[in-house]
């Protein structure tokens, strides 16, 4: 009997433990609440906040207002606790989902956005309220993406206020409106508006502005360093500025660029926000050059690239500019060789014939062709092309006497549908006051091709 009631307990021992182990959770918190329960009220919760948020600026509105379409909520964080919003109200927004493209589709913009002005009920009609508050709808970035329409607001309602029932305005309740434009500064105070505000943890948001700001800081530097090249890499193919596409723009540049020895740029009290695809950052921009400075608001909007961030679109509005009076010194043999190498290839791009000729002596000669030939042969070319852009790269300039100069580079052609890179040698003769082309060979380095 001993041995029997031995072996007993040992068989029924681990049983024993086993009951234990599923029992101790129980015992533990009591009734009700599973192992897994248990476990999840073990875990901290992580604390998020708005991802539009990146950066605020040292000086500027305390708050950014944020709407959440699939919530038919607005959200308004202080600068001082983006753990929890300082104001929630309910609105309506446009009747159609997705972001608004074109007048009269119903639709509510998605996108960074500023107030621009109050309306007083007295010059309303009663649809919109007490009080409205128009945002710059269409912004730059807008407009370079074909999207049109005009008169978006945040108003007030004098009807039930329900879901999605505005034509693409965002409509919340009297005494709402009116609490929202006690708190804002007019052109300062963002609107961020999205299908849905993404909350992420503080150390995403953080990681992200940090990798932002180091972008505009390169930026940054290659201006100020002219490094043009390098400048127009944190453009996208699509950028466009004061009328002028990504090609334009750099011509514009790589004229500054010569036009002024050193310059500074600083940038200071920057803004960042994001919505779910772009990214605006605005800031103080100071511009210094020999003969010229600038001060004002500088707005980028960006746009990804696969995983890279680049500028579509900048506009500035200047606080104040300066043109500062120089003694001018004489221009270098290459400083005026090569501001005439930058006019000849200006003249050549906006076909001005008169101009461009103006550039070769009386004597030139190319390809057994004389001024006179030279004149027929690109008068033909320029009715041929409806456009033309040249793209001058590693100029360089040699003087043979003191009336001769040599100057070479690779020269890049594009006319419509036709291209051809090359090898360009000019003979210079300095007459009067003056350089002239009087020699011009080019050679190819790769075989032309049609688009």
């Amino acid at each position: 009997m001993p041995k029997m009631l031995s072996a007993f307990r040992l068989v029924r021992l681990p049983r024993a433990i086993i009951f234990f182990l599923l029992a101790f959770p129980l015992i533990m918190v009591g009734p009700g609440l599973g192992f897994a329960e248990v476990v999840k009220k073990q875990i901290p919760k992580i604390p998020l906040v708005p991802e539009p948020l990146l950066k605020w600026p040292e000086r500027g509105s305390d708050y950014a207002v944020l709407v959440d379409k699939s919530r038919q909520k607005v959200f308004v964080y202080h600068r001082a606790n983006l753990f929890k919003p300082a104001m929630v109200f309910r609105c309506s927004t446009g009747e159609n989902d997705g972001p608004k493209s074109r007048r009269n589709d119903r639709r509510t913009p998605e996108g960074i956005y500023f107030f621009t002005r109050a309306v007083d009920r007295k010059y309303l009609t009663p649809i919109y309220g007490v009080r409205a508050l128009p945002i710059n709808y269409p912004n730059p970035l807008d407009k370079i993406e074909g999207r049109d329409g005009y008169g978006i607001w945040f108003h007030g309602t004098n009807k039930e206020l329900k879901p999605k029932d505005t034509n693409g305005c965002i409509a919340l309740e009297n005494q709402d409106i009116e609490k929202l434009a006690s708190i804002i500064k007019l052109k300062d105070t963002p609107v961020i508006i999205d299908s849905k505000i993404k909350m992420v943890p503080p150390e995403t948001l953080r990681s992200e502005a940090a990798q932002l700001e180091n972008l505009l800081e390169e930026w940054r530097k290659a201006w100020e360093r002219k490094q043009i090249d390098k400048y127009m890499s944190f453009y996208n193919s699509r950028f466009r500025s004061s009328g002028k596409n990504w090609y334009q723009w750099k011509k514009y540049k790589e004229s500054l660029a010569q036009k002024y020895g050193r310059i500074k740029v600083r940038i200071s009290n920057l803004r960042l926000l994001r919505n779910s695809h772009m990214v605006l950052a605005r800031f103080r921009q100071t511009y210094v050059a020999p003969s010229f400075q600038s001060q004002g608001e500088k707005t980028l909007f960006l746009k990804q690239n696969s995983k890279e961030w680049r500028i579509v679109a900048e506009s500035f509005e200047g606080g104040s500019i300066r043109r500062m009076r120089v003694v001018a010194r004489p221009l270098s043999y290459k400083e005026e060789i090569g501001a005439l190498i930058k006019s000849w290839e200006t003249a050549w791009e906006s076909k001005n014939l008169k101009k461009y000729l103006s550039f070769y002596d009386a004597r030139f000669r190319s390809r057994g062709m004389s001024l006179r030939a030279w004149k027929n042969y690109k008068a033909k070319l320029n009715k041929k092309y409806s456009s033309i852009q040249v793209e001058i790269k590693d100029l360089k300039i040699r003087r043979a006497s003191r009336h001769l100069a040599e100057v070479q580079f690779k020269q890049l052609f594009k006319a419509d549908q036709y291209r051809d890179f090359g090898f360009k040698r000019m003979l210079l003769v300095k007459r009067g006051k003056h350089w002239k082309i009087k020699r011009e060979e080019w050679k190819p380095l790769k075989k032309a091709s049609r688009l």
